[in-house]
């Protein structure tokens, strides 16, 4: 008998797929809020704490290449 597979488990070889573990120890309220915006969203607490992460790091890279504030640049045609 062939071991069945799914057509979750099939994945394209160029696909990498990345796996880490991280601890958090959150207050309630937050983790509370997290939760309420998750299920808002119709995510789960995992994948929308990834998502707040992940903006939130990408955030901080903005700030750290372009000092504290965004700034408006305009270009002047002469």
């Amino acid at each position: 008998m062939k071991p069945s597979i799914t057509k979750s488990q099939l994945r394209h070889p160029s696909e990498v797929v990345m796996s880490s573990e991280l601890e958090l120890n959150l207050p309630d309220e937050i983790l509370i809020k997290l939760a309420l915006d998750a299920h808002k969203r119709d995510l789960s607490l995992n994948s929308h704490i990834i998502d707040v992460l992940k903006k939130e790091v990408k955030n901080s890279e903005y700030k750290f290449e372009n000092g504290s504030t965004p700034q408006f640049l305009a270009e002047d045609q002469t």
